[in-house]
């Protein structure tokens, strides 16, 4: 961030007024829990004064005067945001540092045709600008100022009409993906499905755990599922699961599309009742990662996330993030998609190149040694604490299970250093494979633990500004990982020599 310069002349502008129907909802629902507290504690009062109603027109005070303190301009190469009465805050921003906009109307946003916008620049992903609530067609209007208002590269796009609530025509750009209705039947097969679903059960149990009667029915319903044959229990638990983890994704990813405009701007736009925009500029893009967990893969799918500077929220890591350019879909879709953000077929499809049996030897060490601890456990248990000899019949299959996640993450070791890419790829449960920009990487680390260097093999590491910040070369010989890096990044080379 940066000083506003003092002969800024651009005009000042101001949120839209319907976000006074907005601001006091939203408090109220915030606080919606102490006032009914406090309503519930004062019924049985003798007194007639009802002070704590007195809380609506502060809050609607509160709105207005947000409304009023608030303001935002764009000029001189900056967008500068103000607000406050007394405690005046500014925030500047360079136009050329802007790496993504985010356009978010929740339910109550779309009844009103508001948009919430933030706004991504440089460095720290806390460093953003916020605008609640804008039109939608003026949020739409701003963003295009922001990202796509080059004139020396496309005068059509600079001469766009400044946000003023009129309906401003969008720019036809070139649909890349779009989501079909029976993609939904990959929900259930990622982690960040069940998570949710299981998210969602705990929060009902808790719920319904404050009521004895509520508690009584789901004791009466444990038992009967109790009752039932095991194979019945599996198959209900799986349907409860697959039903909340479809849910999850139709509440996230209904009418996703992914668009790009003719300055290389990428646009996602998703969701249900809340629906989310979000542009990422084609300069801020340093690589994609390719997702395919167990479950997808089996299933001939995988998902597709962008590594790029700047995203407010791709710290998070959570599912349906801002970094999402396609949904869980088939691989049939994603693979080309990802051919057409970063034409590189080799870095994208391509065969890798292994890190030979040292690493291979490492991976089935990694995945057997914990299987067979468990299994002494089990096999000590039913010897001295005279455990069921059920157990023994998960002893060998677990052994099995184990033998199978090392050989598969054996398999999926490996890396690529093209032209314009290095490529990395590595996991089994959860395998990533990563297309990095070269340019994007700036700096390297090379990493062994001490059983690395028994084996001769080191953690090569690629550090860069944009996504999760650096990306690994797992278990690659030692003069292959100083191959890599005299390759990509010969200047620094001698570094580490």
């Amino acid at each position: 961030m940066t000083d506003p310069p003092e002969g800024a002349s651009a005009p000042w502008r101001r949120l839209d007024a319907r976000m006074l129907l907005i601001h006091p909802l939203e408090t109220l629902v915030r606080f919606l829990p102490a006032l009914l507290a406090v309503f519930v504690a004062r019924l049985g009062s003798d007194g007639d004064d009802r002070w704590e109603l007195l809380a609506l027109p502060v809050i609607l005070a509160f709105g207005v005067l947000r409304w009023a303190t608030t303001r935002y301009r764009i000029g001189d190469g900056q967008i500068e945001l103000r607000r406050g009465l007394l405690n005046k805050q500014t925030t500047t921003a360079r136009l050329d540092k802007v790496r993504a906009v985010d356009l978010t109307a929740k339910v109550h946003h779309r009844v009103l045709g508001l948009a919430r916008v933030e706004i991504s620049t440089a460095g720290s992903t806390r460093e953003h600008l916020v605008l609640d609530s804008l039109g939608i067609d003026a949020a739409r209007a701003l963003r295009a100022e922001l990202l796509h208002r080059v004139e020396a590269v496309d005068p059509s796009v600079a001469a766009l009409p400044a946000p003023s609530g009129a309906a401003a025509p969008e720019p036809t750009d070139e649909l890349l993906v779009r989501l079909d209705p029976a993609w939904v039947r990959f929900a259930p097969l990622t982690v960040t499905g069940l998570a949710g679903a299981a998210a969602v059960v705990a929060f009902v149990s808790q719920v319904l755990s404050r009521y004895s009667e509520e508690r009584t029915a789901v004791r009466d319903g444990a038992r009967w599922v109790a009752g039932l044959a095991w194979w019945v229990d599996v198959m209900v638990v799986l349907a409860i699961v697959s039903f909340l983890a479809v849910a999850g994704y139709v509440l996230t990813f209904w009418g996703f599309r992914l668009t790009r405009n003719r300055l290389g701007t990428l646009h996602t736009r998703r969701g249900l009742l809340t629906t989310r925009e979000t542009s990422i500029d084609a300069s801020r893009i340093r690589g994609i990662r390719l997702d395919e967990p167990l479950g997808l893969r089996l299933a001939g799918a995988r998902r597709l996330k962008v590594v790029t500077t700047g995203l407010a929220h791709e710290q998070g890591g959570g599912g349906g993030g801002a970094d999402w350019l396609c949904p869980p879909a088939p691989a049939s879709v994603v693979t080309p998609l990802a051919a057409l953000i970063r034409p590189d077929e080799d870095a994208v499809s391509g065969p890798l190149v292994g890190h030979g049996p040292a690493a291979h030897r490492r991976r089935l060490t990694r995945a057997l040694l914990p299987a067979a601890a468990l299994a002494a456990v089990l096999v000590v248990a039913w010897a001295v604490w005279d455990w069921s000899p059920t157990v023994l019949v998960i002893v060998p299959l677990l052994l099995v299970a184990a033998l199978g996640l090392g050989l598969d993450r054996s398999r999926a070791l490996g890396h690529l250093v093209t032209p314009d890419h290095l490529v990395t790829r590595q996991g089994s449960l959860d395998r990533t494979r990563v297309v990095l920009d070269r340019p994007g990487i700036i700096g390297w680390t090379i990493q062994q633990s001490p059983f690395q260097r028994r084996a001769g093999l080191a953690t090569l590491v690629a550090t860069t500004a944009a996504g999760g910040q650096h990306y690994d070369v797992v278990d690659v010989p030692v003069d292959r990982a100083y191959a890599v890096l005299a390759e990509v990044s010969p200047e620094l080379v001698r570094e580490f020599r």
